[in-house]
């Protein structure tokens, strides 16, 4: 019985040095074009640091679900357009490797493709978005490499431009690779 109740400690006490809270911040480089799901505008380069903080909050066979807050601040449209982000990111740890989807809200300082962005044409991106967004990471001891995919835009072709009477706005699709670094 003691033996039993031994495993028993010792396994919870191991389960939680494994899956402790933890900050992440990590710098992105990626490719993003307006609405790429439907007319390509042409590929710009975008430049982010990502920063999240998760907490574990339920085991799920051998890995762990997490939750927290994620904040982002990123160089759009050819590294022209500032924006920042926030809100809630969700993931699942499992072994090296870390799945997480984000949502929040974003706002960039201008919009994207509009006449005053050098070289755009499409003046329908407006300030203020949903940001969403899907990565993968592999940890390498304290530091992690990562892919992933994001999505910025009003929601209006979902039926979901609930921010506001904005116009049509194409979104942004984007995809990244990164780097970080977990303490």
């Amino acid at each position: 019985m003691g033996m039993m109740l031994a495993v028993i400690a010792c396994s919870g006490t191991a389960m939680a040095e494994s899956y402790v809270a933890h900050s992440d911040l990590e710098l992105r480089v990626g490719e993003e074009w307006l609405c790429g799901t439907c007319h390509a505008h042409g590929a710009r380069t975008n430049v982010q640091v990502f920063a999240d903080r998760l907490f574990p909050i339920k085991p799920i066979g051998n890995g762990m679900l997490e939750v927290g807050p994620y904040a982002k601040g990123a160089l759009l449209d050819g590294v022209d357009v500032p924006q920042i982000a926030g809100g809630a990111i969700v993931g699942f740890r499992f072994n090296r490797y870390e799945i997480l989807v984000n949502v929040g809200l974003a706002y960039a300082t201008d919009k994207i493709g509009s006449p005053d962005s050098p070289g755009s044409s499409n003046a329908s991106q407006t300030n203020l978005t949903y940001d969403l967004g899907l990565s993968l990471r592999y940890d390498i001891q304290q530091y992690y490499a990562s892919v992933g995919y994001q999505h910025n835009s009003n929601g209006e072709s979902a039926g979901l431009n609930v921010l506001g009477s904005k116009e049509h706005n194409p979104g942004i699709d984007a995809v990244f690779v990164g780097v970080g670094f977990r303490f």
